[in-house]
């Protein structure tokens, strides 16, 4: 490379030395040669570490407790629906109460017995269908699930009061809608909120040391 009376030059500006790139346009314009060449260094970038630090939390994180959820969701269908026919039957022919109040005082004591398991197992298997779709769209899902099971299980207790028949039955299937509502929804709370942990609802502040 030939020498120059700026010292060796290699292509670029004259005054650089060997082996240094280029100059920027921006540097040329506004910043001599020795303010570029003293420049501090950069400091890290520090999102791209918050960025790969949250990448390793999500990769950590569990999944949402599927197999949890419905493993319960069976096992309170199936228990839920022989209590309630173990009730109907007992009340029927032990108590003389005409439960469920909807199936009437004509209908005998094992058809209705079997009709009113069918209606708790099928809806408590509808409320694990509905937490595992909070799971998949909430952001809170045992929150949202608490206030809808909250609603339904009002709207159970209070129906039997509404229809004809005796008052001894309506009060009797409304307890037992009562009973049985809140206990479901009880569990598959229970069991999702202690299956994953979800984040707080405000972040928490750091701490700045001294």
């Amino acid at each position: 490379m030939p020498d120059s009376s700026f010292g060796r030059y290699s292509g670029g500006l004259h005054g650089r030395r060997a082996g240094r790139p280029a100059p920027r346009p921006w540097e040329r314009s506004f910043r001599c040669p020795d303010t570029a060449r003293r420049r501090r260094p950069e400091a890290p970038a520090r999102r791209y570490e918050d960025f790969i630090r949250l990448h390793e939390e999500i990769s950590r994180a569990s999944g949402p407790p599927l197999r949890p959820l419905w493993w319960t969701g069976a096992a309170a269908a199936l228990g839920g629906g022989l209590l309630a026919f173990a009730a109907v039957v007992g009340l029927r022919t032990m108590v003389g109460v005409e439960v469920p109040v909807f199936a009437g005082g004509h209908t005998a004591a094992m058809p209705a017995a079997t009709s009113y398991a069918l209606c708790a197992m099928a809806g408590t298997i509808q409320a694990t269908a509905l937490m595992h779709l909070l799971l998949a769209s909430s952001a809170r899902p045992v929150r949202a699930f608490a206030w809808i099971g909250a609603i339904a299980v009002a709207l159970l207790t209070i129906l039997p009061l509404t229809l004809k028949g005796p008052f001894d039955a309506a009060l009797a299937t409304a307890g037992i809608n009562l009973v049985g509502g809140t206990a479901v929804v009880v569990l598959l709370s229970a069991v999702v909120a202690g299956s994953r942990p979800f984040p707080p609802d405000a972040p928490p502040r750091r701490r700045v040391r001294g």
